[in-house]
Parts: C-alpha cells; structure tokens; sequence
C-alpha cells in the first residue's frame, strides 16, 4: 500500500444509526412528491457541503505535509500556514497541527481559512488496521466553521473505513448542517499512479444521517454504490435511499456515469431531474 491510498480518498453521503428517525416516521399518500423533491435536494446538497468540509482536511494535510521534515510547507498553496509535527517512535504516532492563524488566510485555491486542523496518524499508515484522525480548532473554510472528528481506518491495501462523529458545518450563509456518517470507500482506479490523484476513483456505500440547514433531518442509505472520481465534482453513478422523519421515502438516482450535475429524485411513483451542488464550499 502507497502512502497516496491512504490519504487520497474523496466521497459523498453516508453513515451510522438512526433509529430515532425511522422511528417517527411515517409514510402518508398525501405529499405532493414534486414538492418533496426540492426538500430531498437540499439535504441531499447540505449533506455534499458537509462532506466537502471534512474532505478539505485531509487535502489541506496532505498538501501542505504532514511529515515537515520530509515535506516541508507548501507555501505557495497555504502562505499563512504554520505546521507543527510531534512523533512518538514508540506508540508509532504522528500528530500535526496545521495552523492558518485567526485571522483569514487566502490560498491558492481561492478559499478563505482560518483556525487549526488536528491530524493524527496512528500504528504505520502503510498496514490495515492503521488510523488516521482529524478534527480541528476554530477552523473555517470561506467563513464556513467546520468541526466534528473523522477517522479514517485501513481495511485492506484499497478499502478504507469513513467515520465522522459530530460533525457540523456552520454556513456563513445561514443555517447549521450536522452530520455522522460510517461508509466503505473503495479505491477502484488510479493506485498505479500514486503522484496523480486526478485519476483516483472510488466506489462508496453506507450510510449518513442528519439535519439539513433547515433543521431538517434526514437518513441516506446506499442502494448501489457511488462513484466518484477526483477528476469530476460531481457523484457520476449510484443510488441513494433517503428516509426522512414523518415523509414518504425516496431515491437519489446520481445517473449512468457522466460527470454532470444532474441527478432523479423518486418519491413514490413520481420522479423529477434535480441538480446537485459541486463539492466546493
């Protein structure tokens, strides 16, 4: 296993329990599933922003070096990052802190940082059953506050595990989006190249659960799994369930494998072309 499969991996929706919400919810013939459809969008576009968030962690990591002796700083991409690395040769861990200061930082990639991002990396990250854990301080992308822990988990050379817990992304636009999600994310293309991340695709199933920033909560399940390649912004295949509290349930139909942001929504026996959100926040 390369150092670039473990920490290039990118996805969408996914994780968890929710019994509390399967528990309330009731199916009813009375909705007006064209309606529904704009309410499923916008979970299903909070539930992208969230993701995007807790993926700009682990690219912002690997970019700017999580090993500074080896690495160094890209201070070109990030030029108000600072980065600090403690290793514990014993319990084999590595834990960096990557700070961009309290005030806004603009980087190459046009976004506004600010706050710390906390990465550990546990056991010897080429194995399975190694860890790495993020979490962050005060840290916001675009004045979007993001916090929450993920961990990514090693289950064979191309096969990892997501877990985020408590996640919450805080729009600078309004509205609180909180998410948990606990998926598999398989490496299917690109681990021959490990310089090149835009040729890395993944499949990704399991679930997440939710509120939207509406307040609204929400359970997507993998019907097929999702595929997502690091050259498109958009999912370009795979089925979502989506159960929600006291509604009809429905599917999120990502299409036949283009990368576009079109998307079907089906409640009941109704359907209706949706269009999705990019992964930028």
């Amino acid at each position: 296993m390369n150092l670039k499969s473990i920490f290039s991996v990118k996805s969408l929706l996914v994780v968890g329990s929710f019994a509390l919400l399967v528990a309330c919810k009731k199916n009813t013939t009375a909705e007006n599933p064209t309606t529904e459809s704009t309410a499923i969008t916008t979970s299903a576009n909070d539930d992208n922003i969230a993701d995007a968030a807790f993926m700009d962690l682990k690219e912002v990591t690997d970019q700017t070096g999580l090993d500074a002796t080896t690495k160094g700083i890209d201070t070109t991409k990030y030029p108000c990052v600072k980065i600090t690395v403690v290793k514990d040769s014993i319990l084999k861990t590595l834990t960096a802190t990557v700070d961009f200061g309290a005030e806004n930082c603009l980087c190459k990639d046009g976004k506004l940082r600010r706050g710390k991002i906390q990465v550990k990396v546990t056991g010897n990250k080429n194995i399975i059953g190694s860890a790495i854990v993020y979490s962050t301080t005060d840290f916001y992308v675009n004045n979007n506050g993001v916090s929450g822990t993920k961990t990514v988990t090693v289950i064979d050379e191309h096969t990892f595990n997501i877990l985020v817990v408590n996640g919450k992304v805080t729009k600078a636009d309004g509205g609180v989006v909180t998410w948990n999600t606990n998926r598999t994310r398989k490496m299917t293309a690109g681990f021959l190249t490990p310089l090149d991340f835009t040729d890395d695709v993944f499949e990704i199933s399991g679930t997440s659960y939710g509120t939207n920033a509406a307040g609204n909560a929400y359970k997507f399940t993998t019907i097929t799994p999702l595929v997502k390649a690091n050259g498109c912004q958009w999912i370009k295949s795979g089925q979502l369930k989506i159960e929600r509290a006291g509604k009809l349930d429905a599917t999120v139909d990502y299409g036949d494998g283009a990368c576009d942001d079109q998307g079907t929504v089906t409640v009941a026996n109704t359907s209706k072309a949706i269009t999705l959100k990019n992964w930028k926040l």
